[in-house]
């Protein structure tokens, strides 16, 4: 063997071996190139000032999600023309197809260069209004909007393939304005479709741990590509049989701090699978931790029983997280003639929470005002039918145990005291126990 052969065959196991942790290397989230059209619409007789706040509210949200690079035409697709447009791209990739100098889609008008800049982007969105209506409700002597947004994403590399569609239905509603209606319920977009399309699976973070030490780890991307303190991604093994993956989640990761390309995460479970280049999967959340509960309290009268629930604020937060609470005191419950009577009492507040792998424990705290809205006036009380019942405090004390990546059974003890500002009501509460679920929306 001469001197060639054998420098090779001593290098070649370390060729093989390079080789072999390049090709299990777990693949890294790159922002990707979408053009976004303004909001189209069917048919519908929308005010152009909102269709101008849409366009405003949907297009930002593509910018804070931090995983696009985003490009604006200012074209909107309307009837029939999105169907155009996909069909138009198929036939792009013909080699035969001829180029015109104006493209019509519906009532959309792009010229070549609008052509060339779609085509060049990775990903084009096209958002429409599908469903409005703004109108005055006699019953509820209030104007109600209600607003159906779908985003079709279409895959330009693809040759025209339809990625996903993100569907968000809002609603809002004010006594006075009609105009203050249609913006609360464009106000609720940005949220909602924020979260449809994370759950795209084509839009998902992959990423992988960079180092473990000391119950730290270190993963890749953060701000650059719009992680926020409060996500969740699932540790990933990832095998093939017989030439098929067979992916199984391992682990789970809180993020608890994020820098411009590293975020640091908790370990909530996974053990020996938390090493480093494990392959992390986004989990896509509302981010709101969703607990209905059941509380038992000793009042003056014998046991009072207060079912409820906590809307906990997750994403963007992480060790202080705002909430808001809404029970209803059946034995503040009433009828008096034909009237029913049920007091709903609602709180909002805050509480601190400390995570120690599945177990966590809580102390959280809320102030609030129960209402009550009567079916009919009772007579003698002016026929007003909308009273406030009490003035209340919260202070309790929660242990919870994850049993499933996106659920905790919990246990907690406390205080609450409701005092009535209105004689129709008595004091409730005192020191109490109860439990309830966790769901992690």
């Amino acid at each position: 063997m001469n001197m060639s052969a054998r420098r090779f065959a001593l290098v070649l196991p370390f060729i093989l071996v390079a080789s072999l942790l390049i090709a299990q290397s777990p693949d890294v989230s790159k922002k990707k190139d979408l053009a976004i059209f303004n909001i189209g619409w069917y048919g519908w007789s929308i005010p152009l000032e909102t269709l101008g706040s849409i366009d405003q509210k949907t297009r930002k949200v593509f910018v804070d999600l931090g995983r696009f690079n985003v490009i604006g035409i200012e074209q909107r697709l309307s009837t029939g023309g999105l169907s155009e447009f996909i069909a138009a791209i198929k036939k792009a990739k013909e080699s035969s197809v001829v180029i015109p100098e104006k493209f019509q889609f519906g009532e959309a008008t792009l010229t070549e260069a609008d052509w060339n800049s779609l085509v060049g982007a990775f990903i084009v969105a096209a958002p429409v209004v599908s469903s409005f209506s703004s109108k005055w409700n006699d019953k509820a002597l209030t104007f109600e909007t209600k607003l159906t947004v779908h985003v079709t994403f279409v895959d330009i590399a693809g040759g025209g393939a339809t990625l996903g569609v993100a569907e968000v239905e809002t609603s809002g509603s004010d006594k006075k304005d009609q105009f203050a209606s249609i913006k609360s319920a464009i106000d609720s977009i940005p949220d909602q479709l924020q979260y449809e399309i994370r759950k795209i699976p084509a839009f998902q973070i992959s990423s992988k741990i960079l180092s473990v030490k000391r119950g730290e780890v270190k993963m890749a991307l953060g701000r650059n590509m719009g992680i926020q303190v409060g996500d969740e991604y699932s540790v990933v093994e990832r095998s093939t049989v017989e030439g098929f993956s067979d992916d199984s989640e391992v682990g789970l990761l809180l993020v608890t701090s994020v820098g411009s390309e590293v975020s640091t995460a908790q370990e909530i479970y996974g053990g020996k699978s938390i090493t480093p280049e494990a392959a992390l999967q986004e989990i896509p959340r509302l981010g709101i931790d969703f607990d209905p509960y059941a509380h038992l309290f000793l009042g003056t009268a014998g046991l009072d029983f207060v079912p409820g629930f906590r809307a906990v604020a997750t994403r963007g937060y992480i060790g202080f997280r705002p909430l808001a609470t809404v029970q209803i005191p059946l034995g503040q419950m009433f009828s008096f003639a034909t009237v029913l009577i049920i007091p709903v009492d609602v709180a909002v507040g805050g509480e601190l929470n400390v995570n120690a792998g599945r177990l966590s424990l809580t102390g959280w705290g809320a102030v609030g005002a129960g209402y009550v809205h009567l079916s009919e006036a009772i007579t003698g009380t002016d026929t007003k039918t909308d009273f406030l019942a009490h003035l209340g405090v919260q202070a309790w004390g929660k242990a919870a145990l994850l049993i499933s990546r996106d659920m905790r059974v919990f246990g907690e003890a406390g205080l609450d005291y409701w005092i009535p500002i209105n004689t129709l009501f008595k004091p409730y509460g005192g020191l109490g126990v109860g439990g309830g679920v966790e769901l992690k929306l």
